[in-house]
């Protein structure tokens, strides 16, 4: 596990990683929120929008977005 997926938490806005349109390629540029998570094992629960169920993925499939946010405004000033 990496730094980034350590912090994910529930409520948490994410998209599908670059090693999770790999893998899934039928998820890769969805986006949607975190709704459990997994103590005992990798599995996080996940709503993407517009889905009425939630999907688990493995953490390692998911980025956070707010990050993402947050990494391009640092390099850009």
């Amino acid at each position: 596990m990496n730094q980034e997926t350590d912090r994910i938490a529930v409520g948490t806005r994410f998209k599908i990683s670059k090693l999770g349109a790999v893998r899934c390629p039928n998820l890769a540029g969805k986006i949607g929120t975190v709704v459990g998570l997994g103590h005992r094992n990798t599995g996080i629960t996940v709503l993407f929008d517009g889905d009425k169920r939630p999907t688990c993925l493995h953490r390692d499939y998911i980025s956070s977005t707010s990050e993402q946010h947050l990494s391009r405004s640092v390099l850009a000033g």
